[in-house]
């Protein structure tokens, strides 16, 4: 870390190297756009390098990365006035767990896979449907698998904004996706 702060160009690039794929995912998660998501990566890492020498170490080091990260991507969602964007090209949106037990859920029956790819795709134009402040919670929370504590101090949030944002949210989809209730 003292490397990186004097200027080291290796401690730096470990830096970035270890933690480029998180802010990543996490633009990408909450912006739903690679090209956005590259945008937040720049900005994450201009901006880190730029305030390193004041990191006071009052959590890991990642941790300060991701809030930065989430900072930019909700500043850029903000600033995209909640232009409709498709999550289909969210890499990683969704977690390989749950895609293999979505796959084993569908067997070889066409008719639930198509369910079940018109359940996703309305999943997924729920949550980027959700206002910003509802989504990033969500995300982080039910995505990403963040606890509560953690999210809050990311997003600079008292415990109880978090529980209602995340209690909105969850309502917001719910109403959202009453349709395909079975």
């Amino acid at each position: 870390m003292s490397a990186a702060v004097a200027g080291d160009q290796k401690a730096l690039a470990q830096i970035v190297k270890e933690n480029e794929r998180l802010v990543y995912n996490t633009a990408l998660r909450l912006l739903a756009d690679p090209v956005e998501a590259e945008c937040v990566l720049q900005e994450t890492f201009l901006k880190v390098l730029q305030a390193l020498p004041e990191f006071k170490a009052q959590s890991s080091l990642s941790t300060w990365i991701y809030r930065i990260a989430t900072n930019y991507a909700l500043m850029r969602l903000r600033g995209n006035k909640r232009r409709p964007q498709s999550l289909e090209n969210a890499e990683g949106h969704v977690s390989q767990a749950a895609m293999e037990s979505f796959n084993l859920s569908v067997g070889n029956n066409p008719l639930q896979a198509a369910m079940n790819d018109e359940l996703r795709k309305a999943m997924e134009q729920a949550i980027a449907d959700l206002p910003d402040k509802f989504r990033s919670v969500f995300v982080l929370k039910d995505i990403d698998g963040y606890s509560l504590k953690e999210i809050a101090k990311m997003l600079r949030m008292s415990l109880p904004a978090v529980k209602s944002n995340l209690h909105r949210a969850r309502l917001f989809l719910r109403d959202r996706l009453a349709g395909f209730h079975q």
